[in-house]
């Protein structure tokens, strides 16, 4: 399963230097078209009162940063062509989460791939973000990428709830990952709400051990249909099975065994937009120190 388009978000800065980086890795690998998007600053907005001589100044800095932005965008397209990669650059006046979404549905693309300027992951993060609002905006995949490197995947760490949506997580993640790739998948499970008072009850008047082995077998048994169903399509993947929630495990998991990509299944409606601060997926992208791939599904049709 090879990608078709990939847009990536392109601001001149280092991290999404690294950004493009990726993207470039992966438009070689599946020999695809690379779309770099650049978002350009509103100059239109002027100050107030009617200072000529300081809207003068003010036109000339930006006319001389769109200038330079012109020169270094031609400069980092022309050299990505001569990898051999079909790259096109749009650059547009807009918020750049905005531009990021609608420009992948304009080209039909299956994934966005993003920078972070963060330096612990993206713990530090706030909501409204250009990373978290691409997430939320998207309809397609985000790959939030973390670090600078651009081989491909070794070790994915997906993460389970054993939806259609996780699953297809797994399917998502052994694409941008080598061909022999260890598939390693997590599933986090936890006690049903109210359970940890029987324990004030004590063993004896109510075994609260039956209901985590009941919790624990109903994993164990979906764990291993996700297993031959991913046999059937040729893909042997590793399912793990830890109490705890879900993000801090996946996390957790992620750096303990030194995994190089998360993936992670999103559930909102309209990509990620009705999504809470607090969800499993956002805050895997918040707290992993590692690339995490936000898995939205397929691609939406382009609007007409």
């Amino acid at each position: 399963m090879s990608l078709s388009t990939i847009v990536v978000g392109y601001d001149l800065s280092e991290s999404s230097d690294h950004a493009l980086a990726r993207a470039t890795a992966l438009a070689l690998q599946h020999k695809t078209k690379l779309v770099l998007v650049h978002a350009q600053a509103n100059d239109e907005m002027q100050p107030d009162g009617n200072d000529n001589a300081m809207l003068q100044i003010l036109g000339e800095v930006s006319g001389a940063m769109r200038t330079e932005e012109a020169i270094r965008l031609a400069d980092k397209l022309a050299a990505i062509e001569a990898q051999g990669v079909t790259t096109e650059l749009v650059s547009r006046v807009g918020p750049a989460d905005e531009l990021l979404a609608a420009i992948a549905v304009e080209h039909t693309a299956d994934l966005i791939v993003v920078g972070t300027h963060s330096h612990t992951g993206l713990s530090r993060f706030l909501l409204g973000s250009v990373v978290a609002s691409t997430i939320r905006h998207a309809t397609c995949d985000v790959l939030v990428v973390r670090g600078s490197g651009a081989e491909p995947f070794k070790s994915p760490l997906i993460a389970t709830d054993f939806s259609p949506q996780s699953s297809k997580a797994i399917a998502h993640a052994a694409r941008l990952s080598v061909p022999d790739a260890k598939l390693t998948v997590v599933h986090a499970w936890q006690l049903p709400a109210g359970s940890w008072g029987a324990t004030l009850l004590g063993q004896a008047r109510f075994p609260w051990s039956t209901v985590r082995d009941a919790v624990i077998a109903g994993a164990q048994t979906a764990a291993n249909k996700l297993i031959a169903e991913h046999a059937a399509a040729g893909r042997t993947i590793e399912v793990e099975l830890v109490q705890g929630a879900a993000a801090d495990v996946i996390t957790q998991a992620a750096d303990q065994a030194g995994h190089d990509l998360i993936a992670v299944g999103a559930h909102g409606h309209r990509g990620m937009r009705r999504l809470l601060l607090g969800s499993v997926a956002e805050n895997t992208v918040r707290h992993s120190t590692c690339t995490v791939l936000v898995v939205h599904g397929d691609p939406a049709p382009a609007q007409r």
